[in-house]
């Protein structure tokens, strides 16, 4: 084999070898990408959930403390989760939300009957457990976004998001829990 056979042979090697590279790495974003949107979806479910319990919660707390005209003013003023909404949309509407648990769970020590109702302690209980799948999905959801960051930022797969263009992604904001655990659960009445 000539000499000029055996280069041709290894550059046609290295192209194949660079090639596959684009094309893997090029796969494994779109990948992270598809994972970032079912995960989204899940967040967004579970925010949907939530607002449906702490509506829930409204017309229950009404029927016992119609004059808190400042948690129900905060539980009227939460929106809907739309759909395919942006990461800061929920964030906004996770922080909304985050509030009015705090309230509703104020609120219900501040009103001793209404919080040895039975509704309303099943309510807290499932918000509780809704808070726990959020905060679990919130979790998946900045795990692939990591995933797909260290992509955008690490030198040679940055090229292929350059290509794609593919940038950086924010995260969705965790709440501190431990302060929604030491919650103050007295209203300054």
């Amino acid at each position: 084999m000539s000499a000029l056979m055996v280069v041709l042979v290894v550059l046609a090697a290295i192209a194949f070898l660079f090639v596959s590279w684009m094309i893997t790495t090029s796969n494994n974003i779109n990948r992270i990408k598809i994972k970032i949107e079912e995960s989204l979806s899940g967040v967004e479910i579970m925010l949907r959930q939530r607002y449906d319990v702490l509506m829930q919660g409204k017309k229950i707390a009404e029927q016992y403390a119609q004059h808190e005209k400042s948690v129900f003013e905060g539980l009227r003023n939460l929106s809907s989760v739309p759909s395919n909404a942006s990461i800061d949309d929920l964030n906004r509407i996770s922080e909304n939300q985050e509030k009015a648990v705090k309230n509703l769970f104020a609120l219900g020590e501040a009103y001793p009957e209404l919080k040895s109702a039975e509704i309303f302690s099943n309510l807290l209980n499932k918000l509780s457990d809704l808070t726990q799948q959020y905060s679990a999905s919130r979790r998946a959801v900045n795990g692939n976004i990591t995933k797909l960051n260290n992509y955008v930022v690490t030198f040679p797969s940055s090229v292929i998001c350059g290509m794609k263009s593919v940038s950086k992604m924010d995260y969705i904001h965790e709440e501190n829990m431990d302060q929604l655990k030491n919650v103050d659960l007295t209203m300054n009445l």
